[in-house]
Formats: C-alpha cells, structure tokens, sequence
C-alpha cells in the first residue's frame, strides 16, 4: 500500500461537513425493513468486493470501520479514510475492540493521498452521496485503481419504487382530501445530511466516464413505504424474512427500482487509437 501525503446537487450545503456523525441514521425503533436493508446491503457490498489473501484494500468514506474490518479479516491489508473527526474517533474505538489491523486516514474522497494504480479493490459504501464532489471523488477511484483492480459502489436509490408508489399516493391523497403537506412525504425527501440524490440513471452517469460498469445489483424492495415495517412487524419473523428474501430477489434483477444499488466496476481499457 503506497500513500503519499450528473446527480442531482442538493444546494446550500457546506462544502465538507468534518463533523459528521452517524448516530442519527438507526431510528429509535427498527422495523424489519429496515434491519434488512441493512444486513443485505452489507453483505452484497462486501460479497462483490470478493476481497482475496494479501490485496490492497481502500474503504473510502470508511465511516465506523466496520466495512474495512471485514476486508481486513479477509485480505489482511485495508486501508479506510474518512473526513469526520467523529467517525474517525469511533473506527478507532471498534478496531481496538475487534483487534483487526486496519490503517485509518482522515481525508476525504475528492482528494485521496495515494499514488496511482495502489489498490486492488476499493468499495465506497453509503458515502458518495455526502461528498462534496462525487464525480471528482469517482475520478479518484479510478486513479488509484490497478488496471486489473475493481471498485464497488453502494448508494441509496431515491427514486426506487417505494419512492415512487408512495409519493403518488400520498400527493393524490393529499388533493383529493384538500390537506396540507403530509408529514410521511417527507421520507421521500433527499435526507438532510445528503449533498447529492442519486437514482440508478445519475449514478450510472456520473462513473461511467471514469469507470467501466460491469455490473449493477439492486438491494431491496418496498423500504419505507408507509405503515409496511409495522406491518411486517406484525408478522412472524420467519415469514416477515421470507417476504423480505423474495422481494429482494426481485430487486437484485432491477436495481432501477430497488432501495439500494451497488454497481461493480472496472478500470477503463486504455484506448489504442490514441498515440
């Protein structure tokens, strides 16, 4: 490991947030749909990373370390970096506890310490839509990747199907009733702490000058359509995982609908026309 010192823009945000803490992502109360989102996400992300013995590994956005730990187990040699202080703090914390060695910088994605063509893999998890500049952070991916390398990238999918279902019916409601705003529309909102909103086409759109996709892989169906946690909730937990496994399995084949999308990427072939 060798280290040197066409979304949609969400406006006024600041330009770096070196502060951030994720301690307000897990609602008090976890539904079903949620704690499966979760699991999968994590799983698919870390399944396609496909990380071998004695790989360089970069996490970028490495947050809490928990992805970078996993590698590290697996590989031996990951490397996480993360701009917050906060998130920095609590990677120490749970890499001390896990006893996994795990190398951490502080840094953010648009500009990464490292010289060209230093990692074998690299996975960006539920973090390229906080950066300041995700096509700059893509960019940098690309360059530190080895020509036979891979990058694998996970995002929320704002414009899922839940999204969709669930903003229609709430809008129609909302008219047909003469109400005001409903307060479960804003769960289709870009969260706050969001500086890009990304759907399968923006995503798609803004790696591909830089990356070659090979694949994309949708995670989940139905994640926060109104009342369906509660109801899944109410049901026994086999069955509730069930449902949950078959939906999933429909999403995996249509990631522009699914709640999740993890694209697998390659370095662009060198173009032989040239020169």
């Amino acid at each position: 490991m060798q280290t040197t010192g066409a979304s949609e823009k969400i406006e006024d945000k600041s330009e770096f947030d070196l502060d951030w803490d994720d301690r307000h992502v897990v609602p008090p109360v976890v539904y079903p749909d949620l704690a499966f989102l979760f699991s999968q996400v994590e799983e698919i992300t870390i399944k396609k990373v496909d990380a071998r013995d004695g790989e360089e590994i970069l996490d970028i956005g490495c947050g809490r370390a928990t992805d970078a730990m996993q590698l590290a187990e697996r590989s031996g040699r990951c490397c996480g970096i993360e701009p917050s202080h906060n998130m920095i703090m609590h990677a120490v914390g749970q890499i001390h506890q896990n006893g996994t060695q795990v190398v951490l910088l502080r840094g953010i994605g648009e500009h990464l310490p490292m010289r060209n063509d230093s990692f074998d893999k690299i996975v960006c998890k539920g973090a390229l839509d906080h950066f300041a500049c995700p096509s700059k952070a893509v960019e940098e991916m690309a360059r530190v990747l080895k020509p036979q390398g891979k990058a694998i990238i996970t995002v929320a999918n704002l414009d899922s199907f839940s999204c969709r279902l669930g903003r229609a019916i709430f809008i129609r409601i909302r008219k047909v009733l003469r109400r005001e705003e409903s307060i479960y529309e804003k769960m289709w909102e870009t969260p706050f702490d969001h500086t890009y909103r990304f759907d399968y086409d923006s995503l798609r759109h803004l790696v591909e000058p830089y990356l070659e996709v090979e694949q994309c892989y949708g995670v989940s169906l139905f994640f926060g359509f109104p009342w369906w946690g509660m109801v899944l909730d109410k049901m026994p937990r086999r069955i509730s995982f069930a449902v949950l496994k078959i939906l999933d399995k429909v999403a995996r084949r249509l990631p522009s609908l699914s709640d999740a999308i993890v694209i697998s990427c390659r370095p662009k072939a060198p173009d032989k026309t040239l020169g």
